[in-house]
């Protein structure tokens, strides 16, 4: 079933769930056609929930339709898909990879609103920060959000906002919160000399307390603490004032 949600023609939103017949499959397209008649850039926004498929013809009139999109690349703006089906989203990666041109970016549905305010331009970046900076009402910790993927740049932002707290006979107490945790960019471990100048901050840490997240982070952390030049600990999502209470004595 799809529904249309489009409110504006250069912003075209859709809904996809159940069975894809082949006259939804025409309805996307003609409301495509009626974007691209307005000779300006098109953005796109596809949510998938509970797909299940589409019968031979509705295939066919999405390939055979669809292929003359292909000399439209350029005028394509944003894109984005959601879905809550892992096929879907790697199929959307591999679509991603292969249309130059096109700002084309697969979301989870928890990350639903942040695509469309991406897609209609409410968003300044394509990915919501997921590591960030927060008020913990205690100036000597300093405490930061996980809540998705850690990427380079939300590394970069940390470094920045710890960096001048570096001085010399500093001794920094860190409160990582992990709301959610979905892995990390490999770019972060790609560059070694980028990686050593992360670490050497670390020197100035006295204690760092991670609250929350998956449970083997428990085993990261007792492993990692005679390690290195500082205390960690790992604590429940349940005793984040005891990591509070930790970090301060």
């Amino acid at each position: 079933m799809l529904k249309d949600q489009t409110e504006h023609d250069d912003i075209v939103i859709l809904s996809i769930s159940g069975k894809l017949e082949k006259g939804d499959v025409d309805q996307a397209m003609r409301r495509l056609d009626t974007a691209f008649k307005g000779g300006g850039k098109v953005h796109l926004f596809v949510e998938v929930l509970g797909f299940t498929g589409m019968p031979k013809e509705a295939w066919w009139s999405d390939l055979s339709q669809g292929f003359h999109y292909l000399t439209r690349l350029k005028q394509f703006g944003r894109i984005a898909i959601v879905s809550d089906q892992s096929w879907v989203r790697v199929a959307s990666r591999i679509e991603s990879a292969l249309l130059p041109f096109v700002s084309y970016e697969v979301y989870t549905p928890d990350q639903r609103e942040h695509a469309l305010a991406w897609v209609k331009g409410d968003a300044a970046t394509a990915r919501p920060e997921t590591l960030r900076v927060i008020s913990n009402g205690d100036d000597d910790i300093v405490a930061f959000e996980v809540d998705g993927r850690v990427t380079r740049d939300g590394i970069d932002a940390l470094y920045a906002h710890l960096s001048p707290l570096a001085r010399p006979g500093a001794k920094l107490k860190l409160l990582n919160h992990v709301k959610h945790f979905a892995g990390f960019d490999p770019a972060i471990l790609a560059d070694p000399q980028y990686l050593q100048l992360k670490l050497t901050l670390l020197r100035h840490v006295a204690r760092y307390a991670v609250v929350g997240g998956p449970s083997w982070l428990d085993g990261v952390a007792k492993v990692a603490d005679p390690l290195l030049h500082m205390e960690i600990r790992h604590f429940p999502e349940s005793d984040l004032e005891a990591a509070r209470t930790w970090l301060l004595t």
